[in-house]
């Protein structure tokens, strides 16, 4: 499945268990784009949607934690300082420091 396909599917799913204006909602779009996207008929270029259904719905398993997260509490994660003040979260922080899904530096979110 292609990164095209994936998110849409992602959309379809999450709107499939709430609502369009639910979906629209956590995704700070309007209900009419949702509506629009999910019946191919968006005017304009699905990128951003794209991205912020991937950011939102998208989860990973954390290597660490066997947790499924959303990419942006992994990413925000392994970009924030170390915390020297809490063991259990610093191991955290130093194992997503060689993770393959860490970012490299330079590279946006």
């Amino acid at each position: 499945m292609t990164t095209d396909d994936r998110w849409l599917t992602l959309l379809r799913e999450a709107v499939s268990v709430s609502s369009r204006a639910e979906v629209a909602r956590e995704l700070d779009l309007s209900r009419t784009t949702i509506s629009l996207v999910l019946s191919e008929k968006y005017p304009g270029k699905t990128d951003r949607v794209a991205a912020r259904v991937l950011r939102v719905f998208g989860q990973v398993k954390c290597m660490h934690t066997a947790e499924l997260v959303t990419p942006t509490v992994c990413l925000d994660f392994a970009a924030r300082r170390p915390p020297v003040n809490n063991p259990l979260a610093l191991t955290h922080w130093r194992a997503c420091q060689t993770c393959p899904r860490r970012p490299v530096k330079g590279d946006s979110k």
